[in-house]
């Protein structure tokens, strides 16, 4: 039974669930329409749909004339329309204006497209990207998003300065993800081609498909028309038929002899005479087989199926080691959990440490608080007590040992083991007085992979590889060393509790095969590093997204 709109209007507001569908089932197909004219994704157009129906129905109340309804609701679905629109054109004139900085500050001449900037604001670890939104597309301030995040001011100030600088980083690169996705098919395409050259071109492989394709033909048709070759020896053989018949000469050793069989039938030549071997034939109109090249004999042999692989590798990164000054900030304990000294709050400048150092009861009075008390009041008269760290981060360094099974054909599956080191230098304060900390990652990692090859021919093969990496931490240090004055007043060692990380890969590879035994190859890949829910940094906080180039060789048997 259809309602009438003023009794729907009434119900709806007196909140019964089924005229609340009746009205979204009746209404939806005509406000779809117009929230697709402000959003190109489908799925896109049925959120804005939706939240404009939550407008709409917690404001039944403010419409005066039931009869208006349609047009009532057509403005509100407009009206959210407008606001997202508006967002999103914010957040598209954000993104694009921070690429087009880095574009102009460096040698990178493409900038990304808005969905590349949207995929790479996704990639940042959750805590840069729930800063980066608020900050950059909603204009918060450090203090507003200290209060909807529940975290202090200047940690929200921290979060975004690392944000941006990842971003930088990924539009930076971005040049050589794009150069990838042309230059590998573009590879795959060229040497296809080659390889049918070199067959068009081998009149030897011509001869040998026309032989494939040949219709079968009876028994007594090949034995009446067919040639017949003779082995020689070096012995030459008279003619056995009135017309002659040249012979095939192989290059080294024997020589054939042509003949023609008689169109009798096989009974009847069975009691022919013997062939007459003592007469020497001419060796006029001889011509000669070339003999293979050991190259086509060590192709063919590397075509032979290895099912079994091991790669020793070293994995290289596509970049360049960080160094920055950012600014810094005591937490809990004292720099970066490795102080002795508790610290019931946060401090993001000397004076206030100093302060807090020197009057606070509670602060054990060991060696090194009396160190850090005696560097943070030398910092509290430079530069308005500023607090900044200057951190040196170098390319992680890993090496592997793979081992590789060929499934199928073209489907291989890969595991091992890899080693990698992380070595890092964060020096706080200034070069009056500092504390310096030297910081040291090793980890064992299993890796998990799974590899598809495109294409292989001659001594090259071409193909790719997707899956993940676990990487167990083995050791975790930092070297503590404080100076003042030009003098150290501290120094210790201590070690770090280092969470396990996770990784995943894909790679596009180029192998070439130096015998059949073994190959080099140069597989560059993306790997992203998941946040692993510690405060230590490294390079992999501050790129989590890492264009790798593994270089190796690989042993085939």
């Amino acid at each position: 039974m259809e309602l009438d709109t003023t009794e729907l209007i009434n119900r709806c507001k007196a909140g019964e669930r089924h005229a609340l569908d009746l009205l979204y089932q009746q209404y939806k197909p005509k406000l779809l329409n117009i929230c697709k004219q402000y959003a190109k994704e489908d799925d896109v157009a049925e959120d804005l749909l939706h939240d404009a129906f939550v407008v709409i129905l917690t404001s039944l109340d403010k419409l005066e004339k039931p009869e208006k309804l349609e047009s009532w609701m057509i403005s509100i679905v407009r009206n959210v329309g407008y606001h997202y629109r508006q967002h999103a054109n914010k957040e598209q004139s954000a993104l694009m204006q921070l690429a087009k900085e880095e574009t102009e500050t460096t040698d990178t001449s493409q900038t990304p497209s808005y969905d590349q900037l949207q995929s790479f604001v996704a990639l940042l670890p959750q805590g840069y990207q729930d800063v980066f939104r608020l900050s950059v597309f909603e204009n918060f301030s450090h203090q507003e998003i200290s209060k909807v995040l529940g975290i202090a001011p200047h940690s929200s100030s921290s979060q975004l300065f690392h944000a941006k600088r990842t971003l930088r980083t990924l539009i930076r690169r971005s040049w050589v993800l794009l150069l990838l996705l042309i230059a590998v098919p573009t590879a795959i395409w060229l040497f296809i081609q080659k390889d049918k050259t070199i067959e068009e071109s081998n009149p030897i492989a011509q001869k040998k498909t026309e032989m494939t394709q040949e219709p079968e033909r009876s028994l007594d048709s090949d034995i009446s028309q067919s040639p017949i070759l003779v082995p020689s020896y070096q012995t030459t053989y008279p003619k056995l038929s009135a017309q002659h018949k040249p012979s095939v000469e192989v290059s080294d050793t024997t020589t054939y002899q042509i003949a023609e069989a008689p169109h009798e039938s096989i009974q009847e030549t069975t009691h022919q005479t013997p062939i007459d071997t003592t007469k020497v034939e001419s060796h006029h109109d001889i011509f000669t087989i070339p003999a293979f090249e050991s190259e086509h004999l060590l192709v063919a042999q590397a075509e032979v199926s290895r099912p079994w692989h091991i790669s020793m590798t070293y994995s290289g990164i596509a970049g360049n080691n960080e160094d920055y000054m950012a600014q810094a900030s005591v937490g809990k304990t004292s720099f970066n959990a490795i102080s002795n000294t508790s610290i019931p709050t946060q401090f993001n400048n000397w004076i206030d440490y100093a302060l807090y150092l020197n009057y606070d009861p509670m602060v054990v009075r060991d060696a090194e608080t009396r160190s850090i008390n005696y560097i943070a009041t030398l910092n509290s008269t430079l530069n308005g007590g500023m607090m900044e760290a200057h951190h040196k981060h170098q390319l992680p360094v890993t090496f592997q040992i793979l081992l590789n099974r060929q499934l199928t054909k073209r489907l291989s599956v890969e595991t091992g083991l890899s080693y990698t080191q992380l070595n890092s230098t964060i020096t706080t304060g200034s070069t009056q007085a500092f504390i310096q900390e030297k910081q040291q990652l090793r980890y064992l990692g299993i890796p998990l992979r799974l590899g598809w090859q495109w294409y292989s021919k001659a001594h090259f093969s071409l193909y790719s590889s997707v899956g993940a990496t676990l990487e167990l931490p083995v050791q975790g240090k930092v070297l503590i060393r404080h100076e003042a004055n030009g003098s150290k007043t501290f120094q210790k060692k201590t070690d770090l509790d280092v969470p396990y990380q996770w990784s995943t890969t894909f790679g596009l590879g180029l192998q070439y095969n130096l015998t059949p035994h073994l190959g080099l190859y140069l597989e560059p890949s993306l790997q992203y590093f998941f946040n692993d829910g510690s405060d230590i940094q490294s390079y992999r906080t501050e790129h989590p997204l890492q264009i790798t180039l593994p270089l190796g060789i690989r042993v085939h048997w």
